[in-house]
């Protein structure tokens, strides 16, 4: 590549600034690619007196990392930046002194206990109590915004330092840290500052290793204080360990109470090999910034490309529900081998996590000597080069992920099914998330089983999980120290999915296969039946211990008390009306959220309006008394009328309401609406409530005339506007009690006497009974159909009963052989949108009481 700025630093200050930007990785590629051309995999990069090889051909990694890896070693410049923080380790040291730290620390990887799930669930508790202390959820199941990523740095240092030292900072639960024992003459470890010590020390670490062999302009004050916390922070540990010998382990159980002595503690297993305390420190650290830093970063990276792929979300749970369940305190079914086999799409959303994101950015090599490298040299790139001893060679690792050739067009887009098709991908070395060969990290399986076991338990606890970075879709930001994680952080909300249990309690059977079928689209329900009758209202009948862990509630009226079911969340009415719980203490007094049926009855509710209207205008009931008697009597077939062009005035446009003008509307009436709140435009006149589909008018598109207010006069205004059907169709409240009385009849009357039919629906006391009866015998109206009374039931002998032109049924204008599958309908969908944390449709406004 050309030499790039002046004295040649160009290359290195754009570098640096594409880092600050968040922008490392790109740049690379975008480098390579503008000035060498795509298809160019090795470049040789000028920087003042320095010549530094970059390649992103897996061929030339392997070659330096596994075949050829004798001619190879890490730079010096890497061990000299690195050392200052973390000593002479696994991670930073090279030749003989490496292989002396691989064999002291590689056996201890090789065991089960590494894989110590205990240890991770008990912090995975406290970062859920974090999420709830900080982010309480709020009545609908969410938490408010908030950042992730800190919180897996926390609970990621909680777990690495109670496996490596037993006792762990606790960062994420400071009040219940384990109190350390005194070591006289030395003050306890600063447990609480520690990841900022280590962050701001990489960061430090990170800028002198950028600046290569220029590193020593840089200042050392910040860097030797932060150097200086951390080793004091491992000193201390060992310290303790090298005083109290293999008694180390029986004292940490008495004092920490959360330690077994069988608990797997790092740096007891390295003090039975060694009992050099310079050499005990610098390996527990090397290992403790490698087990915090990618296994954070790594989970950041994973929740933040779930929280932008809905459907890899979705997707991932349910194979989580199937198979290992709802969530559940006790996590004792999760195995480690399960975790490992039993789900492969977890590995491949880690994988695709780990090539969209790779979290360690940029690896290197240097020459040993004279050697070659299997390709970059001739016309086409795929010849060997030479490469002179002590040349530095770079791979970035996020460059071989964005090579169209090895992974395909969709390369920029996150897609976890690439790792299962044509029986699985296999990989080589165009994927070194942990790096490759003798190097290759050791901890990549306890990274990768803490990665899979965190997503297991996240997806248990919680169903949804929403992006809340404006906009989700802005490019990746990379910040890096030593590892690399988000730039931006990991912004969402998250809905809390819990147990629940719906008891269904309704005066109608319930097939077993509906239950089946919400038990299968929804794994965390537990559901059961009971069968009860209409209007009844007690509870008693359900045990309390049944009661105590419903969340979801479907009834007509058996209504529990507060304390009978604590953990309710929302109950399903199977009635389109709630005047028979707006007294309930439940309701009145609690945030459980109440929901009608309301739209179970539109269709076959409009079919009995329609119906008793075309008796009136049929004459019906005249010619069924003369068939009773075997009179054929025409009457006065001269009257009857038909429907096009008369007027319905639907008082209370609900679902009713409205499917009840869609049937009049094609039989040629015209609709006026009456709504207790002004509907002035298109959009206000929509309706959200639930209705079957293709029936009833969500549009609000059928009425010709819209009225509206709470006052008497706003009322008559609606009645004298020419009636020849009135519908009630308006919910029982205090303020509609005797809605319709006398003068509400004269006001019919003034638009034309004996013109309109009276339709009841709704509640008998929305219509004042003795003054219909008054208004039918004065012919104020022309009949009234009327499926609701009050009282009712309508006593034997009532005046009604006996009332000129009136059609009376015992209240089955809602009765349907489909009621119970529209209303089961309704609860699924009640279901759904409470599962995805999306409003309730149906609910109740419980100042208005429906």
């Amino acid at each position: 590549m050309p030499t790039k700025g002046l004295f040649g630093f160009g290359r290195l200050i754009e570098s640096v600034l594409a880092t600050q930007s968040d922008s490392g990785p790109q740049y690379v590629v975008e480098a390579i690619d503008t000035e060498m051309g795509k298809d160019i995999h090795t470049v040789e990069v000028p920087i003042s007196d320095y010549r530094l090889i970059v390649t992103r051909d897996p061929a030339n990694v392997q070659a330096m990392l596994a075949t050829q890896s004798v001619n190879w070693d890490v730079g010096e410049h890497r061990t000299n930046s690195w050392r200052p923080l973390f000593g002479d380790g696994v991670f930073t040291s090279r030749g003989e002194a490496w292989k002396h730290s691989r064999a002291l620390v590689r056996p201890q990887f090789a065991r089960d206990q590494i894989n110590d799930l205990d240890l991770i669930e008990r912090h995975v508790q406290r970062l859920f109590s974090a999420i709830q202390r900080s982010h309480a959820v709020t009545e609908e199941g969410w938490t408010d915004e908030f950042d992730l990523q800190p919180l897996f740095y926390n609970m990621a240092l909680d777990i690495t330092t109670e496996l490596i030292y037993g006792y762990s900072a606790d960062s994420q639960h400071p009040e219940g840290r384990a109190e350390l024992p005194v070591i006289p003459g030395y003050d306890t470890p600063d447990r609480q500052n520690i990841g900022m010590h280590m962050d701001a020390g990489k960061a430090c670490v990170e800028t002198r290793g950028a600046l290569w062999k220029y590193r020593w302009l840089l200042p050392t004050k910040k860097l030797n204080e932060h150097c200086a916390a951390v080793h004091k922070y491992a000193e201390w540990f060992v310290r303790l360990r090298l005083q109290r010998g293999e008694k180390y382990l029986e004292r940490l159980e008495s004092e920490s109470g959360d330690v077994s002595k069988k608990r797997y503690v790092l740096l007891d297993e390295l003090a039975k090999v060694t009992q050099d305390a310079v050499e005990l420190r610098s390996q527990t650290l090397n290992i403790l910034t490698a087990g915090r830093d990618t296994t954070a970063a790594l989970m950041g990276w994973i929740f933040y490309f779930l929280s932008r792929h809905q459907g890899v979300f979705d997707k991932l749970r349910e194979q989580i529900l199937a198979h290992f369940g709802s969530y559940a305190a006790d996590a004792r079914n999760i195995e480690f081998k399960d975790l490992r086999d039993s789900i492969p799409y977890i590995t491949s959303v880690i994988n695709e996590t780990l090539r969209m994101a790779p979290v360690i950015p940029l690896n290197e090599r240097v020459a040993l000597r004279d050697t070659v490298l299997p390709r970059g040299g001739g016309y086409h790139g795929d010849e060997p080069i030479l490469v002179p001893k002590g040349r530095q060679v770079l791979i970035p690792t996020y460059a071989m992920t964005r090579r169209q050739d090895l992974w395909g067009r969709d390369v920029e887009v996150f897609r976890p099914e690439r790792w299962d098709e044509d029986g699985g991908r296999k990989f080589g070395f165009e994927f070194i998330p942990f790096g490759g060969g003798a190097r290759q990290c050791l901890g990549q399986q306890f990274a990768r089983t803490k990665a899979a076991y965190v997503i297991v338990r996240f997806l248990q606890k919680y169903d949804k999980i929403e992006c809340t970075q404006v906009p989700p879709d802005t490019p990746l930001r990379f910040h890096h120290t030593i590892e690399n994680r988000s730039g931006s952080g990991v912004q969402v909300t998250l809905h809390e999915a819990g147990n629940h249990k719906l008891l269904i309690v309704t005066p109608f059977d319930v097939p077993n296969s509906f239950v089946d079928s919400l038990r299968h689209q929804f794994p965390d329900l537990d559901a059961e039946h009971r069968r009860s009758e209409w209007g009844s209202i007690t509870p008693t009948f359900i045990p309390d211990d049944v009661w105590k862990d419903v969340t979801v509630l479907m009834t007509f009226g058996t209504i529990p008390t507060v304390e009978q079911a604590p953990k309710l969340q929302f109950v399903q009415l199977v009635s389109a009306g709630a005047n028979h719980v707006l007294d309930k203490p439940l309701f009145k007094d609690t945030g459980v959220k109440f929901c009608t049926a309301n739209g179970v009855h539109g269709p076959q509710i409009s079919e009995w309006i329609i119906g008793t209207y075309l008796s009136f205008l049929h004459s019906f009931p005249y010619y069924l008394d003369n068939q009773k008697q075997a009179t054929w009597n025409r009457g006065a077939h001269h009257l009857i009328e038909d429907s096009p062009d008369k007027v319905v005035g639907i008082l209370g446009y609900g679902a009713i309401g409205r499917q009840t003008a869609r049937v009049a509307t094609a039989m040629g009436m015209t609709v006026h609406a009456f709504t207790l709140h002004p509907r002035p435009t298109p959009e206000s006149r929509h309706d959200d409530s639930w209705a079957p589909a293709g029936l009833g008018d969500p549009e609000g598109v059928f009425p010709s005339k819209w009225f509206s207010g709470s006052s008497q006069e706003d009322l008559h205004t609606f009645l004298k506007s020419g009636l020849d059907l009135l519908v009630v169709a308006t919910p029982l409240t205090d303020n509609t009690k005797s809605l319709i009385g006398a003068a509400e009849f004269e006001a019919l009357a003034s638009a034309g006497k004996g013109r309109t039919i009276v339709s009841n629906i709704a509640r008998g006391p929305v219509v004042n009974t003795d003054e219909i009866i008054a208004a039918l015998d004065q012919g104020l109206i022309r009949g009234a159909a009327l499926d609701v009374t009050d009282p009712e039931p309508l006593p034997e002998g009532h005046p009604l009963w006996s009332a000129k032109n009136v059609i009376i049924t015992p209240h089955v204008s809602g009765a349907s052989t489909r009621y119970a599958e529209r209303a089961l309908e309704i609860l699924r969908t009640n279901l759904e949108r409470y599962s995805e944390g999306r409003n309730l449709v149906n609910k109740i406004k419980k100042k208005r009481g429906y």
